[in-house]
């Protein structure tokens, strides 16, 4: 089995402060972040790793915070592939987060997966008193209700999704239950969805190109869990970095052949597989390294 596989952007912030990014590592800037979300197509499945937000007031709550913003509706973004809502056949849900599963109601036609515990501690967690407010801040609120009220599996750890597509938990991480979702190719290998367990390439790489890990600073679990974590990350991809792809790491658009479109907004194209025509074609790809690059 093979899997195409993109990064598409459906908005970014101007000017993030690089620290929340990295533990324990104050003044190292700020840079342009983009939110993304992942899209793996076979022969005949089309599946989104996460879905992305729409909400005109985050926005404005975002770019009083950052300054200069962009944003796209994510359907709006499928679309640019020639994709509608009504093709989307399932979701691979990383985390609760309302960047990663703000857009789940766009997608009814679609089997949501998430992992039991992720959706488990948010409940427990929101059940706290208010000083616990830190616990549920970013989290969808209405996830359990809207997953209550449609197709969906709350996976107990691994899954198989379908051929070539599964689930690995990273709970203690970023979020209680946060997962991976890994692709194993025929033709080209492993690639590992990350969610946000990595925002940036310098968490596996080190900060400064030495390979000491660096550990995300946005996170309700532990660094000795998200160290623990990384490692596997890079075993399951042979060590090779480029093959765990994050969502909020604007070079991935260096890394992987890519587009940029009108409205500053980009694509990338990580893996085709046979039958599945380039989205690139008829613009102007950027050149790209190799992923293990």
């Amino acid at each position: 089995m093979n899997w195409s596989l993109w990064i598409l952007e459906y908005g970014y912030v101007d000017r993030f402060p690089a620290s929340n990014l990295f533990a324990a590592q104050p003044n190292q800037g700020h840079r342009r972040m983009p939110y993304c979300f992942g899209l793996a197509r076979s022969a005949d499945r089309t599946v989104l790793i996460d879905t992305g937000f729409a909400d005109p007031v985050v926005y404005d709550r975002l770019t009083a915070k950052y300054g200069s913003t962009r944003w796209a509706a994510p359907v709006d973004v499928l679309a640019r592939m020639g994709l509608a809502a009504s093709d989307i056949d399932t979701i691979l849900l990383t985390h609760n987060h309302f960047d990663h599963a703000g857009c789940v109601d766009a997608f009814p036609a679609a089997h949501v997966w998430i992992q039991q515990r992720e959706i488990a501690a948010y409940q427990a967690a929101a059940a706290r008193p208010a000083r616990f407010e830190f616990l549920t801040r970013s989290c969808q609120a209405g996830l359990p209700d809207q997953l209550a009220a449609r197709r969906s599996t709350l996976a107990d750890g691994p899954a198989v999704v379908a051929p070539g597509l599964s689930l690995r938990p990273a709970h203690d991480t970023h979020t209680a239950g946060s997962q991976l979702v890994v692709v194993d190719n025929e033709a080209d290998g492993t690639w590992l969805f990350a969610g946000d367990n990595v925002y940036a390439y310098e968490n596996l790489d080190g900060l400064h190109g030495d390979g000491v890990l660096a550990p995300i600073a946005m996170t309700t679990g532990s660094a000795t869990a998200w160290l623990d974590l990384a490692d596997e990350m890079l075993a399951t991809v042979g060590g090779e970095a480029r093959r765990i792809l994050p969502f909020h790491e604007a070079a991935v658009w260096d890394v992987f052949p890519s587009a940029t479109f009108s409205d500053g907004l980009h694509l990338a194209e990580v893996s085709l597989a046979a039958g599945h025509p380039s989205v690139l074609r008829g613009r102007q790809p950027s050149p790209s390294p190799s992923p293990g690059g």
